[in-house]
């Protein structure tokens, strides 16, 4: 298993406002409504990646625990 390093806090910050606005390449442009429906339909039924599969119930607790924790501090 190869170890990952991750970036500090601060390269993170920096890649992120080089990113920003218009450094951006997708900055002022929007999808066709025909690429758009194309997306779509390419992840419906078996072209989605958990299409036939199920979470395992370890999986699903912890999914329901962050859940719960976004609800608590929305809520304050």
């Amino acid at each position: 298993m190869v170890k990952m390093r991750r970036h500090s806090t601060a390269t993170r910050r920096k890649i992120s406002l080089a990113q920003k606005g218009s450094k951006n390449s997708m900055y002022g442009r929007h999808q066709s409504i025909e690429v758009r429906k194309k997306l779509s339909s390419r992840n419906k039924g078996k072209g989605n990646p958990m299409y036939g599969r199920k979470h395992k119930p370890e999986t699903i607790a912890k999914i329901r625990l962050l859940a719960l924790r976004r609800l608590a501090h929305r809520r304050g």
